[in-house]
């Protein structure tokens, strides 16, 4: 996977990072990179790091995103420097009850893992 993943074992947060655009074919790879901080940490809560520039592939690369992110129980996220594209596209997720997840979105990484945590 291009995309970087890592546990903030301090702050107790999952983050993902994207590299390029996403793509369906990402999805496992998350998948796996999910399943190896394991079943352990304490929150399941998720910030994603994006570019303004960055595109999602396509509705089965959201659908499967969301199939993603309710396997693993991920209770927050928070979405850092996402585009008004794709958060409009988010948005209409959370909202509408696609991803039963609660979410909002950053310009700042500081603003981020402050909400997350606040919400534990």
């Amino acid at each position: 996977m291009d995309h970087e993943m890592w546990y903030d074992q301090e702050k107790q947060i999952i983050h993902l990072k994207f590299t390029r655009d996403f793509l369906t074919s990402d999805v496992e790879g998350i998948r796996k990179g999910l399943s190896e901080v394991g079943d352990s940490i304490p929150y399941r809560q998720l910030i994603i790091h994006s570019n303004l520039s960055y595109k999602i592939e396509n509705r089965e690369t959201r659908e499967k995103s969301s199939e993603l992110l309710r396997d693993f129980k991920i209770s927050h996220v928070a979405f850092v420097g996402v585009s008004a594209a794709n958060r409009m596209i988010a948005k209409v997720m959370l909202k509408t009850g696609v991803i039963k997840i609660e979410g909002d979105f950053f310009k700042t990484l500081e603003e981020a893992e402050n909400w997350i945590i606040n919400k534990r």
